[in-house]
């Protein structure tokens, strides 16, 4: 190793992350794609949303042709947020064993430093990447983003960042799904009907809570379902990690899943990312959202010599402090935001009263 080798630069670091096996968070992975990284503070996107085609028009051979209109859109120009969780080191911190390490280890501060520096940057990037997978979670079921930052005074008491891009594809059956008489094979097709209606796609539903349970146990539905994937009146079940249950296709050949992943909110409360008894339908091929990321500044140089540093990377990690303030806090910051290729191209479903 070099010399002038240096582990805890903001160089270094940064792409350690980078180097890191990549965090899945399923909601994001389904529904969203990378964007790009920009160097402007705001990105600029085309919105629109489904509208029907239409018929082409019959002329008479020799006559031209009839002019019809294209598809509208907007441009518009979105922020982009800032996460920067970060984790405070002191001396205390390595001059003792830390966990999982050998009860008679005699590791120095400074080899323990190193091994404390990997496990923070790792919680980092999963905090930072559950923070993404909350931005899709809020614009798939509000159709909004509505962002409460925190200052140096604490949280603030009203949003100070809302992007509402007007989601108007929420669909409530007559009958709830675990009530006498439900619909379900019905109210499903309707719901695609209004993603398709939105020039959007199907291929995957995603079930929240006690969804599956109301299905199971309506037996006219059961007699419309995939037999492919009915075994003895039970559907048949596959656990794949992070609460995450395929559980077979209904009759058009739309995978279902059930989803139980949660997360602890800004209030310290646990939440569902799929409430209970709610349904995401879209396309997890022609994914509807898009996540880019804007450009990360800071200072760097002491006093006159100080100057702003521009970053143009999805994340990047600092060392700040030293001896003045008898703590290092490692940080990571990032600045993603989230776009909607096409609003009308998921549909929400709340199915159970």
């Amino acid at each position: 190793m070099p010399d002038n080798f240096n582990l805890f630069s903001t160089g270094v670091m940064t792409k350690a992350v980078e180097l890191m096996p990549r965090t899945y968070t399923f909601l994001s992975d389904t529904f969203a794609k990378e964007g790009e990284v920009y160097e402007d503070d705001n990105v600029m996107y085309d919105y629109r949303r489904g509208t029907e085609m239409g018929l082409a028009p019959f002329v008479v051979p020799g006559t031209g042709g009839v002019a019809v209109n294209r598809d509208p859109f907007e441009m518009r120009r979105i922020a982009f947020t800032t996460l920067a969780p970060e984790i405070p080191l002191t001396l205390a911190d390595v001059s003792t064993r830390q966990f999982g390490e050998t009860v008679m280890g005699g590791k120095t501060p400074e080899q323990r430093q190193k091994q404390v520096l990997a496990r923070d940057l790792t919680k980092l990037r999963c905090m930072n990447q559950n923070s993404r997978n909350w931005l899709i979670r809020e614009v798939m079921l509000k159709g909004k983003m509505e962002i409460r930052r925190y200052t140096k005074n604490g949280r603030e008491k009203e949003p100070s960042m809302v992007a509402d891009f007007g989601f108007q594809n929420i669909y409530v059956p007559a009958t709830a799904w675990n009530q006498p008489g439900a619909k379900i094979n019905y109210d499903m097709e309707k719901a695609f009907d209004i993603v398709y209606d939105g020039l959007g796609d199907v291929d995957i539903m995603v079930m929240g809570a006690g969804v599956f349970e109301a299905m199971s146990e309506n037996s006219d539905y059961l007699k419309k379902l995939d037999m492919d994937h009915v075994y003895m009146g039970e559907i048949a079940t596959k656990y794949a990690g992070q609460g995450v249950r395929y559980r077979g296709s209904n009759s058009d050949g739309v995978k279902m899943v059930s989803y139980s992943g949660h997360f602890v909110n800004f209030d310290r409360r646990v939440e569902y990312y799929i409430p209970e008894g709610y349904i995401l339908m879209g396309s997890s091929s022609n994914k509807p959202l898009t996540i880019h990321h804007g450009p990360i500044n800071d200072f760097v140089g002491q006093d006159e010599t100080a100057k702003i540093k521009t970053y143009i990377k999805k994340e990047v990690a600092f060392r700040k402090g030293g001896a003045s303030t008898e703590s290092i806090t490692t940080r990571l910051v990032s600045s993603p935001t989230v776009v909607p290729d096409n609003i009308g191209a998921w549909c929400l479903m709340k199915v159970l009263g």
